[in-house]
């Protein structure tokens, strides 16, 4: 098949454009400028676009039979900026491709989903209408409209802590304030635990969508590990060595220390349930070898072996 990614230059988007690539498809990534080509993963060829100026990818789109979206557009800090310019990307993608039966994929998290307890979140769970991430739910929640208007779309929510090869959203964040600080912090008895998956796994399961091809909707993304928040930071203490500690803080504390949305996750449970993705899609779920080895020993570490 014809693949267009939005992102492929992206920690996420260019393992799911290589996965792409090494199961056989044709695959092209959308890029702002020329020069940004040369860093698509080998075998993708680059498209010029911006998600910001939907009509810049719209041809490519209708020629591509599936659309898969891993972008989200810089902003800086202004987080509600950017959310509105992905919702009107998918809008004007949903109009642009109706009745034609293109597959499209979109991806999000689940933060907007708030706090698991004991359990885990399925794909049903409510977004919180009162979190600072439910916009984000709103956009995807556009593009999943194209399922009543002739197109395929599936939007997978991706677990918190996607990690593996060094990077990641979160990790890199509380390793740079241990080494900063001399401190690995977690907030109060740190037994709040989060779903992981390796990115390598994530990238399979947009895979998998194609190989499933009816298969729509919403599905959760996550491995079985869910690694507590204090283990985490004692990987990371190891991570960083030099004596760094390990320290219990304050929510307020954590907000200065980190920021207040990083804050916030460390002290919510956010497990999801992921047992549609492996029922529908066939996705294994599996990973290369646990989170906790790699912050503390692997990808991230400055001593990981060569």
């Amino acid at each position: 098949m014809r693949i267009l990614i939005l992102g492929a230059t992206g920690y996420v988007g260019r393992r799911v454009a290589a996965a792409m690539v090494a199961a056989g498809h044709a695959v092209e990534g959308v890029v702002r400028t020329r020069d940004r080509a040369a860093d698509l993963p080998a075998g993708v060829a680059g498209v010029l676009g911006d998600i910001g100026r939907p009509d810049t990818v719209l041809a490519a789109a209708r020629a591509a039979d599936v659309v898969v979206n891993v972008a989200f557009p810089g902003h800086g800090a202004d987080w509600p900026a950017a959310v509105a310019t992905e919702q009107a990307f998918h809008e004007a993608l949903i109009a642009g491709l109706a009745d034609s039966g293109k597959t499209i994929i979109v991806s999000n998290g689940t933060v907007f989903l708030g706090d698991s307890g004991i359990g885990r979140l399925p794909e049903t769970a409510d977004v919180l209408p009162d979190h600072p991430a439910s916009i984000r739910a709103m956009s995807t929640q556009a593009a999943l409209q194209g399922n009543d208007r002739g197109l395929r779309v599936v939007e997978l929510r991706l677990a918190s802590f996607v990690y593996g090869h060094g990077g990641s959203v979160f990790l890199p964040r509380l390793i740079a304030a241990a080494r900063r600080t001399g401190r690995s912090i977690y907030v109060g008895d740190g037994t709040c635990r989060t779903s992981a998956v390796h990115v390598d796994a994530a990238a399979r399961a947009y895979v998998d969508v194609l190989e499933q091809g009816q298969a729509r909707g919403v599905f959760h993304i996550a491995a079985d590990e869910e690694p507590a928040i204090r283990d985490i930071a004692e990987a990371v203490s190891l991570c960083v060595g030099n004596g760094c500690r390990v320290e219990s803080v304050t929510k307020e504390e954590a907000a200065a220390t980190l920021d207040p949305f990083t804050a916030q996750f460390l002290t919510t449970n956010n497990r999801l349930d992921s047992a549609k993705a492996r029922h529908v899609l066939g996705w294994s779920g599996g990973h290369v070898h646990s989170l906790l080895w790699d912050v503390a020993h692997g990808s991230y570490s400055d001593r990981a072996p060569a």
